[in-house]
């Protein structure tokens, strides 16, 4: 096989065998393929009026775009979420500041089946309730009403924290049309009964650990995040939309020690995504530049979009099966997504190889919120005419005794 000048194969055939039914038969001509020739003779024509000298093929090099020549032209832009990866903030900054709920810490299960945990309590658990869906539905509408007229948790505003909660406390009750159902239950509410609920969750269940909990894994990443601030990393801190209480609850969780400063919106009187919440933040830091602080958090917009509107990095943890970005915020948004915040640790190459991954809580008679877990072995049984029965445990629907 040889190449024209035009790259072209050109195949000479000598003689060819080719077996078939009645033996072989052999193609003894020269001839060009008809196709082949028939490229070629459309070839252009070279400079000299003879036919063109057939040469083995050669491998040309290819030239080189010329700089800023578009091969292709594409509105590509890299995802959002991941501005780690194109090194757009700053490899070691000096101050990463976390939100609290749902970053940090979160509640046990849904507020509303705590509402009416308690409130079943104080009523001897002789009250004929609703599904704690009610409770919940009629909480989230209460907290954003009070919220909208006394941001801050009433900061600013004459009001205490407690008063603001009491009100909500009392729009949730109120809210909940079921209760009409039970008789004589809201006239109770709105006397003594109601102020004996709110008084437990105020000052008891909302300040410990019976209805907060750490995040899976948080103990051990803020254990390393301490570590590097220790290394002469970044200082941390925490940055929350919360009342003072929630100094009081990392400490009954055990990480009020992990932070160099916790600030709350109601002690600052601003919340974010206002720019003045991460300013009082770089102030308390002693950081005069944006660039180089961080906030971690799982709110799009009071985490994310409020860091980026105060020249910070935002680092996104969405809720589970819940990580799709909003198509309403612009697309030009610099942040970072992330898993949890030992995704963060990797985003500086501080993930530990090893590490702990909880998989399920424990559940036994005592109910979802346990402490320990109970061993059964034969001492724990009384033998009732040689049959092992296990001893009447106390049951959670009797209560602590608080009201």
């Amino acid at each position: 096989m040889k190449f024209s000048s035009a790259g072209l194969a050109l195949i000479t055939v000598t003689s060819i065998n080719l077996p078939c039914a009645s033996g072989s038969f052999a193609l003894h001509s020269r001839y060009l393929s008809v196709r082949n020739s028939k490229l070629y003779s459309a070839s252009p024509a070279s400079d000299s009026d003879s036919t063109p000298e057939t040469k083995d093929a050669e491998i040309l090099p290819i030239s080189k775009p010329s700089v800023g020549t578009n091969l292709v032209k594409s509105d590509w832009k890299p995802p959002q979420g991941e501005a780690f990866k194109q090194g757009i903030f700053p490899n070691v900054p000096k101050l990463i500041t976390m939100d609290a709920t749902d970053t940090l810490i979160q509640l046990k299960s849904e507020v509303g089946l705590i509402y009416r945990n308690i409130l079943h309590e104080a009523t001897r658990f002789r009250a004929r309730l609703p599904t704690p869906s009610c409770f919940t539905q009629a909480f989230n509408k209460a907290f954003l009403e009070v919220d909208e007229k006394y941001p801050c948790y009433g900061c600013g505003l004459g009001m205490t924290s407690r008063e603001w909660w009491h009100m909500v406390s009392k729009k949730t009750f109120d809210y909940v049309e079921q209760l009409d159902y039970e008789p004589g239950l809201r006239r109770r509410l709105d006397g003594p009964l109601g102020d004996a609920v709110f008084e437990v969750l105020y000052n008891s269940v909302f300040t410990g650990t019976e209805a907060w909990e750490l995040k899976p894994g948080v103990l051990d990443a803020l254990s390393r995040f301490k570590m590097w601030r220790e290394e002469g990393g970044p200082m941390i801190a925490v940055l929350a939309n919360h009342d003072e209480r929630l100094h009081q609850i990392f400490t009954n969780l055990g990480i009020a020690d992990a932070f160099d400063f916790v600030l709350t919106s109601r002690e600052i009187g601003s919340a974010k995504p206002s720019r003045s919440a991460f300013e009082v933040a770089m102030s308390r830091a002693g950081v005069g530049e944006a660039s180089l602080c961080m906030h971690i958090g799982d709110g799009m917009n009071t985490d994310v979009i409020g860091a980026a509107n105060a020249g910070w990095h935002g680092v996104w943890i969405p809720h589970i099966n819940k990580d799709d970005i909003p198509k309403d915020i612009d697309p030009d948004l610099i942040f970072s997504r992330s898993g949890d915040l030992f995704a963060v640790l990797d985003m500086f190459g501080l993930d530990p190889f090893f590490r702990v991954i909880s998989t399920t809580r424990y559940n036994d008679e005592r109910g979802n919120f346990m402490d320990e877990v109970r061993v059964y072995t034969e001492d724990d049984f009384e033998d009732e005419g040689g049959r092992l029965e296990l001893p009447a445990a106390p049951k959670s629907w009797e209560g602590p005794g608080r009201l």
